[in-house]
């Protein structure tokens, strides 16, 4: 096994590590620095016992040694690498670190206000009688154990404390008073011991002032592979700037931004093991690295996982909405079912995209089953938390975990299924290799859409998607969709909500912008508001989807902007005229009604029926 040695946090006891510690030591020698509460030691003297504990390590096993420091341990972890090549450098050896790995790390504790609060929490210890900190609560346990409370735990881990402490009982709490009272003062006592405020004092004035000016304008000399994992919700500190930071400054370093995650990132939304193994540390010393290219290696799933995909994702969705397609000939006339969508690739599905997305999965389910046709999404960022505009193919990043989910939206479904970044990027390559796309121009604005505008296209103003459809002769389907818009009612729409007194509007907004842009023609987060509207669920309505003409692009020439603007006109009036059809055609739908459609299914096993085809081909 490699060697690996942890450096915990400023308590020295490396708690916010624990959920790790397991598996690292599965595929790691693990070892880990720890410090008393009664140790006083310099930051010069704890850095060269470090340093001793690596050479005599390595010396004795020739094991290369991966160093992970987490939040002040990721300060003393470039320390400690300075030191040992410049030691190596001298003795003329092979410099003993395989890689670094710095998690929140405390190198940017300068741009924070700890060196103020820290000292200013520590001093409250003057407030207290002598030996108050060893028997329960003080000013300092308490103030302290609030600060720390409040700035460490992430959304998710508050709203995990929040449900630990909802899912109690009244009466357990009311049960035993002196007892919880004892807990709670036990519990802010061992603050006190594990870190009275003459240790806080000490750490902070002698280990993380000092180590920060120690390190400065010096990192960039350090040329090992290195991982930076940051929370891009640390409060804490400001680690995914520092993480920015880090990735410009040290020449061999990649970085891994947990979204939603705060000073503790380590917990179960992370697997450091794997995040190490597969960074450019390579500690299992893999010879051949094989990259997934999602565009060119992906492939539908087999046919077992498809049917239990549908049965548990898509079929709740489909029992609730019973979906009716039509499909249009070259001639323009509609007919039931897909059988009019062409089958010779690749083929490019333009459409509107329903209110909150839902509709993704009954399409490409429709696909599969009737067709037996695999369309490739072109996806909102959000569904690729690691992916950038730099590396959109990276559809996960190895080190985070996702949670499992039977939503019909969920990422991990769309991505097993097919789904990219949109990006012109991975819209070429897909084109270029064959395959079909389905894509909504539309994007957020229309899944978010305001009050009064259902059933409308917010298109950017560019025909991109047609002059490359053009580029490699694909053939266009307008896809109209309705229903979704009908199963709920806004109360207040997006541009309501930024408008909301108190700061709550503030707060909507800022959140938006720091949501990467989707669109092409987006130069920044103000054309496309990613906040979704306050609506209430009514009774979900039937859907209704028009495979619209088909539009070859075999005679158009993509350097032509008047011949692609053409048809991109010619689409959106196709997907208009879907609205037009079905809007008129579903008033004669005896079934359209929910409650009526519910009884008659469940009565009869069958999906109701629906308005004659016919009606959908009439003129309005």
């Amino acid at each position: 096994k490699p060697l690996a040695l942890y450096l915990p946090g400023l308590d020295c006891a490396g708690v916010s590590g624990t959920q790790q510690f397991d598996e690292l030591s599965q595929k790691f020698e693990l070892w880990r620095l720890s410090v008393t509460p009664d140790d006083r030691s310099s930051l010069g003297y704890l850095s060269d016992h470090v340093v001793k504990f690596i050479n005599e390590i390595s010396n004795a096993t020739d094991r290369k040694v991966v160093l992970i420091g987490e939040s002040f341990g990721g300060l003393l972890a470039p320390i400690v690498a300075l030191k040992l090549k410049s030691k190596a450098k001298k003795e003329a050896n092979e410099d003993p670190l395989a890689g670094m790995v710095l998690v929140n790390p405390a190198t940017s504790f300068d741009e924070s206000s700890w060196d103020l609060v820290g000292p200013t929490l520590a001093s409250l210890r003057f407030l207290e009688p002598d030996g108050a900190s060893q028997r329960g609560a003080t000013p300092y346990t308490v103030l302290g154990g609030l600060a720390l409370s409040l700035l460490v735990p992430d959304r998710t881990q508050l709203q995990q404390i929040v449900s630990l402490i909802t899912n109690l009982q009244p009466q357990s709490l009311l049960s035993d008073p002196t007892s919880n009272l004892e807990a709670m003062n036990n519990a802010f006592a061992s603050l006190g011991t594990r870190l009275p405020g003459e240790l806080i004092e000490h750490r902070v004035k002698n280990w993380l002032i000092v180590g920060s000016a120690l390190i400065k304008n010096r990192m960039q000399i350090l040329d090992l592979p290195t991982l930076v994992v940051a929370g891009d919700e640390d409060n804490f500190l400001p680690s995914k700037k520092e993480a920015e930071r880090l990735s410009s400054t040290l020449p061999n370093c990649e970085t891994l931004v947990v979204r939603g995650s705060g000073h503790f990132v380590l917990d179960s939304r992370v697997n450091l093991t794997e995040a190490i193994i597969f960074s450019k540390i390579d500690p299992m010393r893999r010879t051949e690295r094989i990259k997934y290219d999602p565009i060119k290696d992906w492939s539908l799933p087999d046919e077992e996982e498809v049917r239990k995909t549908i049965e548990e994702r898509v079929n709740p969705l489909r029992q609730v909405t019973s979906p009716v397609f039509f499909s249009t000939d070259e001639d323009g006339k509609r007919w039931r079912g897909i059988g009019q969508v062409p089958s010779e690739g690749p083929i490019v599905f333009v459409g509107n995209h329903q209110f909150f997305g839902f509709d993704v999965g009954l399409i490409i389910a429709e696909l599969i089953e009737q067709r037996g046709m695999s369309a490739r999404g072109l996806a909102h960022p959000v569904v690729f938390p690691n992916a950038t505009l730099k590396d959109p193919d990276r559809p996960m990043t190895p080190g985070l975990t996702t949670k499992e989910t039977n939503s019909p939206v969920s990422p991990d479904l769309f991505r097993k299924f097919g789904a990219v970044y949109v990006s012109p990027r991975s819209y070429y390559k897909l084109l270029q290799s064959g395959q079909n796309v389905l894509l909504f121009p539309g994007g957020v604005r229309e899944v978010f859409h305001g009050k009064d505008e259902a059933y409308k296209l917010f298109w950017p103003e560019k025909v991109d998607f047609v002059r490359m459809a053009a580029r490699f002769n694909a053939t266009i389907v307008p896809l109209s969709a309705v229903g979704a818009a009908d199963s709920a009612k806004i109360l207040l729409d997006a541009p309501e909500l930024v408008k909301l007194p108190f700061g709550i509007g503030d707060r909507v907004r800022e959140a938006s912008a720091n949501v990467q842009a989707a669109r092409w023609a987006a130069t920044d987060n103000e054309e496309e508001l990613f906040t979704p509207p306050f609506a209430v669920p009514t009774i979900p309505a039937r859907q209704y989807f028009v495979f619209g003409k088909p539009y070859s692009t075999k005679d158009i020439d993509s350097k032509d902007a008047e011949s692609c603007a053409a048809v991109y006109n010619s689409i959106k009036a196709e997907i208009e005229l879907g609205f037009d059809d079905i809007l008129r055609a579903r008033e004669h739908d005896p079934y359209k009604d929910s409650i009526q459609r519910f009884a008659f299914e469940r009565a009869t096993g069958k999906v109701a029926p629906t308005f004659k085809t016919e009606l959908i081909n009439k003129a309005g």
